[in-house]
């Protein structure tokens, strides 16, 4: 597209200038599509305003920790017809908020004694190798997940040993990650058109705050719906189905 005369135009020297960035990481940011082809004056490639705004709004997206194709969907199709960058950027703190208040925690010796009570001796060393507890070069020990530990414990004094509910909670760590992913993915295709109603900043912050305190107790639902489900399949299988499950997996394993 030819630029009137009377527009502002830089050449890349200058546009390199002014942005603070080499020539040669302007022509790249315009091979991966994060910055839009000069327009032209005549013959000579010409710059505007516009690409130097997107310039500083690329470096502000990479400080945030966006890689740049994640920069090139974010511009390309935007959060919501009915939110700018700009908006998206403000989202930061409300998307950045816990969704837990559980939180890490460090203890030293005796005050993890004092949390294991009068317990059977070698149940730290049991938490330590399920990563309940980790020892840090200081001698002090960090709980990454005081809550999770409070449930291995309660559980350990029901009959279940630390290891298995270790086991159980990588499972469902990994399971839940996948899921999670998939759920993000279809709350931001559905911003604006089914979730946070037109997508603003304000509904979008909205929806969040709604949704951060239900997301835990809908999760203990599910799973509860389908530990119901897993057992009375097991119940309706018989006992030999105990025994199949085991030997299928180690078959994985060998393969």
């Amino acid at each position: 597209m030819d630029v009137p005369d009377e527009v502002p135009a830089y050449g890349l020297a200058e546009l390199a200038a002014r942005s603070g960035l080499p020539a040669r990481t302007i022509r790249y940011y315009q091979s991966v599509d994060v910055l839009p082809r000069p327009d032209r004056r005549g013959r000579a490639a010409v710059y505007r305003e516009e690409h130097l705004d997107r310039l500083r709004l690329i470096a502000e997206l990479q400080d945030r920790g966006l890689t740049l194709g994640a920069i090139r969907r974010l511009l390309g199709r935007r959060a919501s017809p009915a939110m700018s960058v700009g908006d998206w950027l403000g989202l930061d703190e409300t998307l950045r908020g816990p969704w837990s208040e559980d939180r890490p925690s460090v203890l030293n010796d005796d005050e993890l004694a004092d949390l294991l009570g009068g317990r059977a001796p070698g149940l730290r060393g049991r938490l330590e190798r399920s990563r309940y507890v980790e020892c840090q070069p200081d001698g002090s020990w960090l709980v990454r997940s005081p809550a999770l530990l409070d449930l291995a414990l309660r559980l350990h004094d029901a009959g279940i040993d630390v290891e298995v509910t270790g086991q159980a909670t990588d499972l469902l760590r990994r399971r839940l990650a996948r899921a999670v992913d998939d759920l993000i993915a279809l709350f931001v295709e559905r911003t604006g058109a089914g979730f946070a109603r037109r997508g603003s900043r304000d509904e979008l912050a909205a929806a969040l705050h709604a949704l951060r305190p239900i997301a835990g107790e809908a999760a203990g639902i599910i799973l509860a719906h389908e530990v119901e489900r897993g057992v009375r399949g097991l119940l309706e299988a018989g006992p030999t189905a105990v025994h199949r499950r085991p030997a299928r997996s180690k078959a994985r394993r060998r393969r």
